[in-house]
C-alpha cells in the first residue's frame, strides 16, 4: 500500500448523520495522488480494491477534475455540502475545499453513503465492472450533468 500512515476517520460528531467509521490509509503528502486518493476511497468505504473499481475511481477523479492542484482542495471528486451543512472547509468554485486529506476523505464516504448513491456503492462492492460503476453514477444525481453520458472506464 503507498507507504501510508494508517488514519481512523470518523464521521461522527456535529457534521454527520449516521455513525460511520472507516479505516483507511491516506497517502503520504498533500492531496496525494488521484492514484493514491482512489485508493484511500476504496478502503475508507471497506470496497473491494479491485482494478475494476480503482479504474472506475480515478476516471470519475477526471471527469469530476477536483482535488488536485486547483481550488477544491483534497476534494477530487466535487463533493459539496447543503447550504448550512457546517462542513469543516469552505466554498470553492464550483465543489468544496477541505482543511486536509482526511477531511476530505470523511466527507467524500459521508456523501456516498447518505442514501442517494446506492447504485453506486452496489457497483463498487461488485467490483467486477469499472463499466458498471461508470453507469451508476451517470444515473445518480452526483452531477446535474450525468457527464452527458460519457464516463466510462474499463477493467
Amino acid at each position: 500500500m503507498l507507504g501510508a500512515a494508517a488514519v481512523v476517520l470518523y464521521a461522527g460528531g456535529q457534521h454527520a448523520a449516521t455513525a460511520v467509521t472507516a479505516r483507511a490509509a491516506i497517502p503520504a503528502g498533500p492531496a496525494s495522488t488521484p492514484a493514491g486518493w482512489a485508493r484511500a476511497l476504496l478502503a475508507a468505504d471497506g470496497l473491494p480494491q479491485t482494478s475494476c473499481n480503482f479504474n472506475a475511481v480515478t476516471a470519475w477523479e477526471r471527469a469530476e477534475g477536483g482535488g488536485f492542484g486547483n481550488q477544491a482542495s483534497f476534494n477530487p471528486l466535487n463533493v459539496n455540502p447543503g447550504p448550512g451543512a457546517g462542513w469543516p472547509g469552505h466554498p470553492a468554485i464550483g465543489a468544496w475545499a477541505f482543511p486536509d486529506a482526511a477531511t476530505g476523505l470523511r466527507y467524500t464516504v459521508r456523501t456516498l453513503g447518505n442514501g442517494s448513491y446506492g447504485g453506486v456503492l452496489a457497483a463498487l462492492r461488485a467490483g467486477n465492472s469499472a463499466q458498471a460503476v461508470c453507469d451508476a453514477i451517470m444515473a445518480s444525481p452526483w452531477a446535474a450533468s450525468h457527464y452527458h453520458g460519457t464516463l466510462t472506464a474499463s477493467c
